[in-house]
């Protein structure tokens, strides 16, 4: 079995905001404690909604935008909550490369994180 590197990723959205709010993007052993740390102490603090909230809200989209309202503008001209269903998985699959699935550079690649991003949804029953 492969052993899985810091370099793979596998962080949890607490984990990122933690890393995006207070640390370095290093990869090292020492800034993956400290995310940890921070990030146990923000799930003590925050509610999951407002964690989610503040990763949003703090995140690169690609093209200059940071922030989910700000990639709502960027990409499809509107309020943030003025968005479909389909226009929010698009922005949720961004997240998982702003460079790869940016919309306006990449839009075949971004439809198919979307189409995932939907497929997922789907089976999860958060939509039908």
């Amino acid at each position: 079995m492969k052993e899985r590197s810091l370099e793979q990723g596998g962080s949890t959205i607490t984990q990122q905001l933690a890393k995006n709010l207070f640390l370095t993007r290093e990869k090292t052993l020492n800034r993956k404690i400290k995310e940890l740390f921070l990030a146990w102490k923000l799930e003590r603090t925050y509610s999951k909604e407002e964690i989610l909230e503040m990763y949003l809200n703090n995140s690169y989209f690609g093209a200059g935008a940071y922030g989910i309202q700000e990639a709502s503008q960027s990409f499809f001209h509107k309020e943030v909550q003025d968005l479909n269903t389909e226009e929010c998985a698009l922005l949720a699959g961004v997240l998982k490369g702003p460079s790869i699935y940016n919309p306006q550079e990449h839009l075949e690649q971004a439809q198919k994180r979307q189409t995932l991003v939907l497929r997922l949804m789907k089976e999860k029953g958060y939509i039908e």
